[in-house]
Order: C-alpha cells, then sequence, then structure tokens
C-alpha cells in the first residue's frame, strides 16, 4: 500500500507522541516507585488531593482509566488506608471516595519530586511554547473526542 507525505507525517506524529508519553510514564514511575505506588495510584491519591472528593466514575474520566482496573486501584489504595469511601449524600447508589490524612501526606511527600522531574522533563520548551503545545493538544484531544462519541 502506499501513502503519501501527510500520511507519513501522521503516522511519525503518532509515533512520536506515543514514544514521548512511553517516556515520560517511566520517568513517573521512577519517581513514584521509591514511594511504594503505581503512575495509576498517584494519579488518583493527587486528583482527590486537588479536586476534592470523587465518585468512581469521575476519577476514571479524570485519569482515563478503565473501571476494571480502576476499580483494583481504588481497593489497593483503601487497603493502604490513603483513601477511604462513604455513600454519596446526592446518589445513595453510589459512593464517593476520600483521600485521607495518611494520602494527604503522600502526595505531599512526593509531588516535590514529581513538578521538579515535570520541570526537568519540560524545559527543552519556553513557557510560551509549553502554552502553545498546550492549545494543540487540546484541540486535537476535542476533535478525537467528538468523533468518538
Amino acid at each position: 500500500m502506499l501513502y503519501n507525505q501527510e500520511d507519513k507525517l501522521d503516522l511519525a506524529l503518532l509515533i512520536a507522541m506515543s514514544r514521548t508519553t512511553q517516556s515520560l510514564q517511566r520517568r513517573s514511575a521512577t519517581i513514584l516507585k521509591d514511594s511504594g505506588l503505581t503512575i495509576t495510584q498517584f494519579g488518583v491519591l493527587e486528583a482527590l488531593y486537588h479536586k476534592g472528593d470523587m465518585t468512581i466514575t469521575e476519577i476514571i474520566e479524570r485519569l482515563l482509566s478503565t473501571s476494571g482496573n480502576m476499580t483494583v486501584v481504588i481497593n489497593n489504595l483503601e487497603k493502604e488506608q490513603f483513601v477511604s469511601r462513604y455513600v454519596n449524600p446526592k446518589d445513595r447508589r453510589s459512593a464517593l471516595i476520600a483521600i485521607t490524612e495518611k494520602g494527604r501526606s503522600r502526595v505531599e511527600a512526593i509531588f516535590p519530586s514529581h513538578l521538579q522531574d515535570l520541570k526537568e522533563c519540560f524545559s527543552v520548551y519556553s513557557p510560551d511554547e509549553k502554552e502553545q503545545l498546550l492549545v494543540l493538544l487540546k484541540k486535537l484531544a476535542a476533535k478525537n473526542k467528538r468523533e468518538t462519541k
């Protein structure tokens, strides 16, 4: 099958974005390894820390995870007493997940290293370039979100 220059560029973009994402995740996993948390566990704790209590569905949407995986992650965080559950007063059929003091302390211990690593990762960009990249990535995400509904 033959493909044109634009097709080659589209494929190169996909590969570059995938490799970049994998590289960033490996860096984050290295930092989090010493804390005993996975990237997803830290993502849940960080989201609850900064955004407040959420349902599992809200956490899944925020972290772009699957429901089966997220249930396991939440259960493990609950076993470690990093999160707790309580009945959602707005919908008694669901539960809200809340970060505990132990979870809050863990995030506060890890977050400065995480921010420093991000600063190093993105130091290749000026603040203006970071803003431009963010706009472009959001544009791509919005287009693809509309097309997959």
